[in-house]
């Protein structure tokens, strides 16, 4: 039991020993390129000079001015002994930048949504509003609408009744017309008669003159008649 025991650990000790190995290899061959690293991106905004000599060193240097009164300032960043330190620094410089510019975005940022804040307060005060004067309206809406409706039916009955005397109207018009065409007959007939009158008065003259000369004559006939008489006897 003890041998298999020994055994596993071995196994286990020795699994572990290359897998310490293959990572020391690893971070051996692979270590990090500073050369490299100075082509990435954001390293592009900076200058690392290298000076040879008994004390070597790197010189970091700004391609980028923070100073916005001075746009064509660069600013040097510092002397290092190694590419590592360097590029730390440069790391640390650009975060300090973007800190730095983002800080006004920050403050707008922060200004916004106090503004944001307050328009949605305003904007939720005003939403009420509107929903009360929305309420208001449609109660207004509604009271013109009943009233447009009487005022519809008021109409209607008023459209009757014009009806009603227009058409009144007309029979009248039509009595009218009716009547004067009577009139007129009337008095043609009128006319007529009162022509016939004056025939007729112009004959009973006539007739009484000849009754006034036959009386006349009857006279003188009876006088002639009794003179003749009275000489026979």
């Amino acid at each position: 039991m003890k041998q298999i025991i020994f055994k596993v650990l071995t196994v286990f000790v020795t699994v572990v020993a290359v897998c310490l190995m293959g990572a020391a290899l690893a971070m051996f061959f692979v270590h990090p390129d500073p050369r490299s690293e100075m082509n990435t991106e954001s390293m592009t905004n900076y200058t690392f000079t290298f000076e040879p000599g008994e004390n070597p060193k790197w010189t970091v240097t700004r391609r980028f001015s923070t100073n916005a009164a001075d746009p064509k300032e660069r600013g040097n960043v510092g002397t290092f002994p190694n590419a590592y330190a360097a590029l730390i620094k440069a790391h640390q410089d650009w975060k300090q930048y973007l800190t730095s510019q983002a800080q006004p975005l920050v403050e707008f940022k922060t200004k916004m949504d106090e503004e944001a804040t307050f328009f949605a307060a305003s904007q939720a005060t005003d939403t009420q509003a509107i929903e009360q004067r929305l309420q208001f309206l449609n109660q207004v809406a509604e009271q013109k609408s009943g009233i447009l409706k009487q005022r519809a039916l008021q109409l209607e009955g008023l459209s009757e009744k014009s009806r009603q005397v227009r058409d009144e109207t007309e029979a009248r018009r039509t009595d009218v017309v009716r009547l004067q065409h009577e009139l007129e007959e009337v008095r043609t007939d009128i006319y007529r008669l009162n022509t016939i009158r004056r025939d007729l008065t112009d004959r009973l003259v006539r007739l009484e003159i000849e009754n006034s000369e036959l009386d006349a004559r009857k006279q003188q006939v009876s006088g002639t008649v009794s003179n003749s008489a009275a000489d026979q006897n």
